[in-house]
């Protein structure tokens, strides 16, 4: 951290002495004003780009023509500071810290090492002979939504939806996609052991519909959460329709059961053949909307042994 602290540093001097001499602004006048922002975003974005271009220049890579006699691979070196330092004068006028930029480096690289892994992991998956278990997060294994209450301030989803506003809800809803507490919520209770003993029977895959691809922090927070809580698990995967990607690429019979806290996800996948547990969520619903909503064929998990019912009766069958 030393080294990079140093020249992190070193730039944000030479970059508040930038807008100083030359435009009488400080940095911080820069974050402050949106138009400003969004000015010298574009254009160190821009030089950015040609820096990354010149980087390409040096290693002459054109298969067809060759304007070099020697590599200097000192070149090479030289241009990629030059790629860094905009890189750095990016991150400091958009506010962020030499710690933040550690801390997102290193989330970062958790979800790129995941991301690389699962890849071959379903593979694997799919080509194996031992049954799939598709198992949902949010209400299933973590706190959902009584995480989001606890943070938020209210007393239920449905008085949130009722005495909020949409415009407002979103903004509620966004921050908290984007602010780290999916990263800290509670392990509901049974989960780390159902997940173990799911883990020797069963490849089990968590399908979660988070929007990581529009709040790209969420995979990461995910990552982090499972990691911390010891959650036991083969491969993840993000779909805002959970539902529909077990459908379009599973046969009913690679898959074991499907634990999901949605009615409609459950009722769709039961109406195309799986086998499914709803884990109830009386955040979301009433016990009489459960009742009135689910398919016969969907096996609704006793509320008082809540997910390891699931185990219990897939032993029995």
């Amino acid at each position: 951290m030393d080294k990079l602290e140093k020249i992190f540093g070193i730039q944000k001097e030479f970059t508040e002495k930038f807008f100083k001499d030359k435009h009488n602004l400080t940095i911080d006048d820069v974050i402050k004003d949106k138009e400003l922002k969004i000015k010298w975003n574009k254009e160190y974005v821009l030089a950015l780009s040609k820096e990354v271009y010149e980087v390409l220049d040096e290693i002459d890579w054109k298969m067809h023509t060759s304007k070099k006699t020697e590599d200097v691979n000192d070149n090479v070196l030289e241009e990629c500071v030059d790629v860094l330092k905009y890189l750095f004068g990016i991150i400091q006028l958009n506010g962020f810290s030499v710690d933040e930029l550690y801390e997102k480096f290193m989330d970062k690289s958790r979800v790129v090492e995941a991301k690389f892994n699962q890849e071959k992991v379903m593979k694997k998956i799919k080509a194996s002979d031992k049954q799939i278990a598709f198992i949902d997060i949010d209400g299933v294994l973590a706190d959902w939504p009584g995480g989001f209450l606890k943070w938020s301030g209210y007393e239920s989803l449905s008085k949130f939806k009722s005495e909020v506003d949409k415009k407002e809800q979103y903004r509620i809803k966004s921050e908290y996609r984007t602010c780290g507490v999916k990263a800290t919520l509670d392990v509901l209770d049974g989960a780390k052991e159902f997940m173990k003993n799911a883990c020797k029977k069963y490849n089990v895959v968590l399908l979660t519909a988070r929007p990581y691809k529009k709040y790209f922090r969420i995979y990461s927070d995910t990552i982090k959460w499972l990691n911390d809580n010891d959650i036991c698990y083969d491969a993840i995967v993000f779909d805002e329709e959970k539902e529909k990607y077990i459908i379009n690429n599973f046969d009913p019979n690679q898959v074991a059961f499907c634990l999901d806290d949605d009615i409609s996800n459950c009722n769709k996948l039961d109406d195309s053949g799986f086998e499914v547990y709803l884990n109830p969520n009386y955040g979301l619903y009433t016990e009489e909307t459960l009742n009135r909503k689910i398919n016969k064929g969907v096996k609704v998990i006793a509320y008082e042994s809540k997910i390891n019912d699931v185990l219990l009766r897939e032993s029995s069958c």
